[in-house]
């Protein structure tokens, strides 16, 4: 069942949700609101989750990395909106800034987590660690 989750089922959810999108109603305004939405989305999650990190005894390099492994987001955030748009909560032309931020958020956190991994200092310290 797991292989055929990925391999069927998610693609025709994916697909199904982007036949359902209506960019007709894309403009300057939504654009903008996109760009805000995908700046807030993201940070919040870095905030959020690097500090609820703090708070439980990380020191702020591997706070920050939690939180930028948090940052992504996927098919809940679709579902979510997917039920808005049908309950009428949420205006259908906010599709694309959910969409936006989506694809965003999976392409900048690995990108962002390889920085942060790639950090020399971590790499001293484990090396150091494994040879005492």
């Amino acid at each position: 069942m797991d292989i055929n989750s990925y391999m069927i089922f998610g693609p025709v959810f994916f697909a199904s949700i982007g036949i359902q999108n209506d960019l007709s109603s894309f403009n300057t305004g939504i654009l903008l609101f996109s760009l805000a939405f995908v700046l807030v989305g993201m940070g919040s999650k870095v905030i959020g989750c690097g500090s609820a990190a703090r708070l439980t005894g990380f020191k702020g390099r591997d706070a920050l990395k939690i939180g930028c492994g948090m940052m992504t987001r996927g098919e809940v955030a679709l579902i979510v909106a997917q039920r808005g748009f049908t309950l009428g909560v949420l205006d259908s032309s906010y599709s694309t800034a959910v969409i936006l931020l989506i694809i965003t958020s999976s392409i900048v956190t690995p990108i962002l987590l390889k920085l942060l991994y790639n950090d020399k200092s971590s790499k001293n310290e484990v090396t150091e660690n494994v040879n005492t």
